[in-house]
């Protein structure tokens, strides 16, 4: 879980850097996606550095109506952040249909999340790997070679994730701002709980659902401030406290004498958050499976 918050947060800070607002973000990479099912459709596979070095990408087409189903955000706010993505000369028309331009190389480079991701999939398969099963394990040098090398269809598979990942919680918490400010008051309590069950090995899948309260119940020593939510986040001081407000207000969380915010022991809704942790692992190693399969099994090999 450490290695999986270190790639969520470094990939939601590169989210939020780029246009200081996920949605538009959001937008930006379900019509990237669109580009690599194109490249699946037709068994075409390019490397990181392939499709990273193209002067343009067609899209073909955008359905407002369709983008808005399935990224749950109103139609008329879908046409204002793509006309945004326009006037950023990031997509443009010609002729009938539309492309990306070289611009989508300095927004959307993946580099870091590309090195928290081998991280992450080399833990997975070190535990793994203590099944018969499984067979061998992989260092995170091989996974990011393989990645590398069909850069398209693992970050295919990475959005089909986090793009679900990121409505459902969006839909939760009204905004991916709010959910990040939570997010980071979660790592940091989880940073500290984890120092206390380091050497605990749990082996019950059905005790797995028990993390999610076990994190709820334990009290910290000391909580996380504005200040430093913002540092980690990167979303403006004024921005986090208004969001904390919020989170607050919502009694999701709790703040102490010392202004130092943690995750409140009992949320009224605490069998959505249950069900959405469990949601959210059932997907994540549905992700796991997939490349660890391409690895294992596919004709996708690496020199």
């Amino acid at each position: 879980m450490t290695l999986w918050f270190k790639l969520q947060q470094a990939w939601c800070n590169n989210a939020y850097n780029t246009f200081k607002d996920y949605d538009s973000y959001l937008i930006l990479v379900y019509l990237i996606n669109t580009v690599f099912q194109k490249y699946s459709d037709r068994f075409q596979y390019l490397s990181y550095t392939e499709f990273y070095e193209k002067n343009e990408l067609l899209i073909d087409k955008i359905n407002l109506i369709e983008i808005s189903k399935e990224l749950n955000i109103p139609k008329e706010t879908i046409r204002r952040k793509v006309n945004f993505l326009q006037n950023q000369n990031i997509i443009y028309r010609k002729g009938k249909s539309i492309f990306f331009n070289r611009k989508i190389t300095e927004l959307q480079r993946p580099a870091n999340s590309k090195k928290f991701m081998a991280s992450f999939l080399e833990k997975t398969s070190q535990i793994l790997a203590k099944e018969p099963w499984f067979g061998r394990g992989y260092s995170k040098e091989e996974i990011e070679v393989f990645i590398d090398k069909y850069f398209t269809i693992c970050w295919q598979h990475w959005f089909r994730l986090q793009i679900p990942f990121l409505v459902r919680h969006r839909s939760f918490y009204g905004d991916l701002e709010t959910w990040n400010v939570w997010g980071a008051i979660g790592i940091s309590q989880f940073t500290d709980y984890s120092k206390q069950v380091k050497n605990r090995v749990v082996e019950d899948p059905r005790t797995y659902a028990d993390l999610y309260l076990h994190l709820l119940r334990h009290t910290p020593k000391n909580g996380i401030n504005a200040s430093s939510i913002s540092e980690i986040s990167t979303i403006p001081r004024a921005t986090v406290i208004r969001k904390l407000k919020y989170l607050l207000k919502q009694k999701l969380i709790t703040k102490n004498k010392k202004l130092e915010y943690m995750l409140l022991p009992s949320p009224k809704n605490i069998k959505s958050f249950e069900e959405n942790y469990m949601h959210n692992q059932k997907h994540k190693a549905g992700f796991v499976t997939t490349i660890f399969d391409l690895m294992k099994n596919s004709s996708f090999k690496v020199e």
